[in-house]
């Protein structure tokens, strides 16, 4: 160590560092002084003689954890903290007046801010923007810029050589303890103005706001007690008496415990802050002149400097004794975790550096990244800090051994696992890294057979697929598609239902995380055959046109209909249940129902019979005719053909089918009046009504005949002749009336040849005054009435 060097640093040692009083020495003194630190390091001296001190031996045994970096920094470094980001740590040169800024990715020093006044600690807002530094010779605290790393505004002024500075974790206030004036100052860090000056015990030296921000605990070196003040009210709650010259102060995170260095005791006390008033609850031993502490995020660790012992001690909250001790550099005064709990920065005042130490693994990788869940296969872990790992686990299991290569590699044997991806942790004695990706994958499964090998193209077909590591299975498709549904019955067996599928043969395909089995094994789909539950309506005309549905099943692909073994004259499949066929025109009978798919012919079991259709009549022409003689009338329709009798009022009539749409038929002479037709035909009957009108006739009568010179004796014989003008035939057995007048000569029925012969001899005077004589028909049901008048003719 070189003499002139270590002027500034002996006066640190004596006045800060180890958490005196600051007394000035003169040059002549610390020239001695550090003489005898250089001296005495160099035999292994086990005490250090300070003014007013005694520093213990260095622990033997100390844990050969080797710092990752040795950053060199300003003279005599003190207080350091890091970035809430942990990418910067900020350091007090308390001999050089400075704050060295460290890089922790790269750990060089980025940045060196001047222009301060014996720094001794800082204290960095909880936004990462502003570094809070006490100047311990000039009874002010700057402020850095943490985005220039500049100075901004005046020095703020609080008491006499102010020690130790903490914020609140809201970034409202700054706690500072002013070690020669026995106060703590209240900075406002809106206005960067001392709002507050708070009266604790003789010489503060540490401070720590709680993780709440509701109380400041305050360790006074000079009266061997913790302050409590009440953020509220900046008011002293409570002190609590620890061990002698009390320095590093640092509470755990859930903010239960405070943990104090007893500089002067070579102990640690443990406040617990939970109770009223709060209390020293256990006292820790084995210590080297303890300076600063620290603890790590999860509060399992508090880390306290060993000034005198060259080293930090690692305490386990858990059960509040010392793990191990971790070796640094020179005369270790304060140290910092960054937020991720990997790393801790220690300055060394004596060394003029900092000791960066991984304080837990960092785990980056492991390759392979995947593995069967079988375990069993062979995997390198890299990363840092593995040296002297008591354990290797994927996803708390622990591996199925693991040897440590070096610092920064581990192979292990994985273990058996579930699925999914894990991460690996690396447990040392001070703490456990997390970190990496292994997914532990299935083995690939294997196809051995599926029962049954075939089944329909509609799907729907239960099938159990059996081979070897299905657990897991994440899709099943047969032929290249997908079941509808399926279920891993273990891992063995899988059962699943087919899906549509058009007919063919194609390999079973299992697909689980531990990959692909397609085939060996295939499965054909077959066209089912169809079948027939029904159909309607179930009979129709012979002339076809009925429309009728057809239900049952397979019809999917329908390629013939028939009925009654004719083909359909049209169908349309709906869907796999239902076809709408047209029948064709058919001769009458019944017959079965046949549907044919590529999977075969289906009869139904019940008959469509073809009916013929009954007989329709628009029109009888003529109308009409009369009663006395044959009619040829010709009747107009539907459905004729096939008739089998026309009859009039129930009589047979001759008849001749024309066609399906007409018959001529004779109606007999019937008596006048309107009769009914009827055609019947296999089908049925039709009727239309006809009328017979009475026959036209004609009346004739001679002449009266008078022979007057000479006189005749047949004068007065009337005759009159009756014939039907529709037959032409005389009406015999008509009564014919005479009159003459008003007078009625006689009333005389008409012979076979039609004449009725009236004797009026004794009326021709009569008949001679009116002119003649009328002889009258009066018609009857058969026969229309008529007249005839009869001259008289003189001779």
């Amino acid at each position: 160590m070189e003499i002139a060097g270590n002027r500034a640093l002996a006066q640190a040692l004596a006045s800060v560092a180890a958490g005196g009083e600051a007394t000035p020495m003169s040059p002549e003194a610390q020239e001695t002084f550090a003489t005898a630190v250089a001296s005495m390091l160099s035999q292994g001296c086990g005490a250090l003689p300070l003014p007013g001190r005694a520093f213990a031996a260095a622990t033997p045994g100390v844990a050969m954890l080797l710092a990752n970096a040795l950053v060199p920094v300003g003279t005599g470094p003190i207080g350091v903290e890091i970035t809430p980001d942990g990418a910067f740590a900020y350091v007090a040169n308390n001999g050089g007046n400075t704050v060295s800024v460290i890089d922790t990715a790269t750990n060089l020093v980025t940045a060196t801010v001047t222009g301060l006044n014996g720094p001794i600690d800082v204290a960095i807002t909880p936004d990462g923007n502003f570094v809070y530094v006490t100047n311990g010779s000039g009874n002010t605290v700057s402020v850095i810029d943490t985005s220039t790393n500049l100075i901004v505004g005046a020095p703020i002024v609080v008491g006499s050589n102010p020690f130790e500075v903490d914020i609140t974790p809201d970034g409202a206030f700054a706690y500072v303890a002013n070690h020669g004036s026995g106060t703590v100052s209240v900075i406002d860090t809106s206005t960067n103005l001392s709002v507050a000056t708070i009266t604790v015990g003789s010489l503060p030296n540490g401070v720590a706001v709680s993780p709440d921000g509701l109380t400041v605990y305050v360790s006074n070196s000079g009266s061997g007690s913790v302050s409590v003040i009440d953020t509220a009210t900046n008011l002293v709650t409570a002190t609590v008496g620890v061990g002698s010259t009390p320095i590093g102060v640092v509470f755990t995170p859930d903010g239960n415990f405070v943990y104090v260095a007893n500089n002067g005791s070579n102990t640690v006390s443990v406040i617990d802050t939970t109770t009223g008033p709060p209390s020293v609850v256990t006292t820790i031993n084995g210590f080297a002149t303890p300076a600063g502490a620290a603890v790590n995020p999860d509060g399992t660790l508090v880390f306290v400097v060993n000034f005198g012992g060259n080293n930090v001690s690692v305490i386990d909250t858990g059960t509040n004794t010392i793990l191990t001790t971790l070796a640094v550099g020179t005369q270790p005064s304060r140290a910092a975790v960054t937020p991720d709990g990997n790393f801790l920065y220690v300055t060394n005042n004596g060394s003029n550096n900092v000791s960066v130490l991984q304080i837990r693994p960092i785990v980056t990788s492991i390759t392979p990244g995947s593995g069967s869940t079988l375990g069993g296969d062979p995997i390198t872990i890299s990363g840092s800090g593995f040296t002297g790992a008591t354990a290797v686990t994927l996803n708390s299991t622990p591996v199925a051994g693991f040897i440590v290569v070096d610092d920064n590699t581990i192979t292990a044997t994985t273990p058996a696992h579930a699925a999914g991806t894990v991460q690996a942790s690396v447990t040392v004695p001070l703490g456990t890294g997390t970190g990496g990706s292994f997914t532990f994958v299935p083995p690939a499964p294997t196809i051995t057979s599926i029962s049954p090998s075939s089944g329909t193209t509609s799907g729907g077909t239960l099938v159990t697929i059996t081979g070897t590591n299905f657990t897991g299975a994440t899709a099943v498709s047969i032929a290249g598609t997908p079941v509808t549904s399926f279920q891993v019955v273990d891992d063995t067996h899988i059962s699943a239902i087919t899906a549509p599928h058009a007919p063919g043969t194609g390999p079973v395909s299992v697909t689980t995380p531990g990959g692909t089995a397609t085939g060996p094994v295939t499965y054909t789909y077959v066209t089912p055959a169809p079948s027939i539950s029904g159909f309607t309506p179930t009979s129709g005309s012979t002339a076809g046109g009925t429309q009728v549905t057809i239900t049952g099943t397979g019809f999917t692909g329908a390629t013939a209909v028939t009925f009654v073994g004719t083909p359909a004259a049209s169908f349309q499949v709906l869907n796999d249940t239902t076809i709408v066929a047209t029948t064709a025109p058919h001769a009458p009978g019944s017959g079965p129902v046949t549907v044919t798919t590529p999977g075969g012919t289906a009869v139904s079991g019940t008959n469509y019979t073809y009916v013929t259709p009954a007989p329709t009549i628009n029109a009888i022409f003529p109308a009409s005719g009369p009663a006395g003689t044959s009619t040829q009338v010709s009747i107009s329709g539907t459905g004729l053909s096939g008739a089998t009798s026309v009859t009039v009022n129930g009589s047979p009539v001759p008849f001749t089918v024309v066609s399906d749409n007409e018959i001529t038929a004779t109606l007999p002479p019937h008596a006048a009046g309107t009769v009914t037709v009827t055609v019947t035909t296999p089908g049925g009957s039709a009727s239309i009504p006809f009328t017979y009108t009475r026959d036209r006739t004609q009346l004739t009568a001679t002449p009266a005949i008078v022979q007057i010179f000479p006189p005749h004796p047949y004068a007065g014989i009337l005759t009159a002749t009756l014939t039907d003008l529709d037959t032409g035939a005389p009406l015999a057995g008509q009564p014919i009336t005479f009159t003459t007048g008003s007078t009625t000569l006689c009333t005389v029925v008409t012979n076979a040849q039609g004449v009725a012969t009236c004797p009026a001899v004794l009326a021709l005077p009569l008949i001679i005054l009116n002119g003649g004589y009328t002889a009258t028909y009066a018609g009857n049901s058969n026969h229309q009435p008529a007249t005839a008048h009869g001259a008289v003719i003189t001779l």
